[in-house]
């Protein structure tokens, strides 16, 4: 029902825009978390890169304002603020007066946000089927959803206009910095939480890696976190001897210039794994209940993955309460993967 009347309002829209749009003047719609994010940015990339003098502009999220902010390959970011129905109209009438020919949806959690889309005015609307929540008819072109990596089907939406791929590796622009590390040595971060609790390698097993790493490797251990895993990350790092707990009130952009001094991040399937990679820096990531082949680190040198293949089938996802997929990831696994890391002293 929902959709149906989307589709009308907008065929009963589109009446009354005007259809005068410029010559590749592109939106990309990215307007997901942080590693939905950074999936985007190789493709970003590549649009510069082929169209180096298209007007290009982003629509994201507050999290993708921090995500993109000084990617010199953007010429304008537009904010998504939520709820969207209430700053529908609103955005609308700023994105409308850029007179976009051509609009990419990359991906989008809100099911406004193809309508908003479909009444810019452009001539072409790019956007994988099947993820849509339905609303796929309001698409021009519409690309099979097949099983590859996030990274490549967002190079393959923009192929579809024309552009060669140039990149598949992450990048964010940081300006920020932090003062210096107050210990000199190795310093390792772990992030054990993860925003689906299905997603995370037991606590217990945190805990016994951290020992191990302060006996092994003479290191500092930061445990870092958002604010509702505040809880997971004092019970870890009150365990671990010596262990620093980094309290979470930094902005995204704080804690990727935090990310850069480190020497390693050993994390769950979450976004600092991919903010790592962005920022070119070693990192060991963990995933069992979900296919690092499909969302993992991507030709990312500095990366190393430990999966298994998820032991319920199907999946139970977010119900899942108890993710005994990863016992089958044991600590020591883990710390050879740590010892082969590249560089994980520099």
């Amino acid at each position: 029902m929902k959709n149906r009347l989307l589709k009308g309002l907008v065929k009963w829209g589109r009446l009354f825009i005007p259809h005068n749009p410029k010559k590749n003047h592109i939106l990309v719609v990215a307007t997901t978390a942080l590693g939905d994010t950074l999936w985007a940015t190789p493709a970003i990339e590549s649009i510069r890169a082929s169209l180096p003098d298209c007007f290009l502009a982003v629509l994201t999220s507050p999290v993708g304002m921090q995500v993109l902010k000084h990617n010199p390959h953007i010429d304008k970011l537009f904010l998504l603020k939520e709820p969207l129905s209430r700053h529908c109209f609103s955005l609308w009438r700023q994105l409308i007066k850029e007179k976009f020919d051509t609009v990419l949806l990359f991906h989008a959690s809100q099911r406004l946000t193809l309508p908003l889309c479909s009444l810019l005015g452009a001539q072409t609307l790019v956007g994988t089927a099947g993820i849509n929540k339905g609303l796929d008819d309001l698409l021009t072109h519409k690309l099979p959803n097949c099983a590859q990596h996030e990274i490549v089907r967002r190079l393959k939406i923009v192929e579809a206009i024309g552009v060669r791929p140039v990149t598949e590796q992450l990048s964010m622009f940081v300006t920020e910095t932090l003062p210096p590390r107050a210990v000199a040595g190795k310093w390792i971060a772990i992030h054990p939480g993860s925003k689906d609790a299905f997603k995370r390698w037991p606590k217990e097993k945190f805990i016994e890696l951290g020992k191990r790493l302060k006996q092994e490797m003479d290191c500092e251990i930061l445990i870092t976190g958002t604010k509702e895993e505040r809880a997971l990350m004092e019970e870890i790092g009150s365990a671990i001897p010596g262990a620093h707990i980094d309290m979470p009130t930094r902005s995204l952009r704080e804690f990727a210039a935090l990310l850069n001094q480190m020497d390693l991040l050993i994390s769950n399937d979450t976004g600092p794994v991919h903010l790592a990679c962005a920022l070119k820096k070693p990192v060991v990531a963990i995933y069992a209940s979900t296919d690092p082949a499909l969302c993992g680190p991507h030709k990312a040198k500095q990366a190393v993955v430990i999966a298994r293949r998820n032991t319920c089938d199907p999946c139970l996802k977010r119900k899942c309460r108890l993710p005994f997929c990863f016992l089958q990831i044991g600590v020591e696994e883990v710390l050879n993967a740590v010892r082969g890391c590249p560089n994980p002293s520099k």
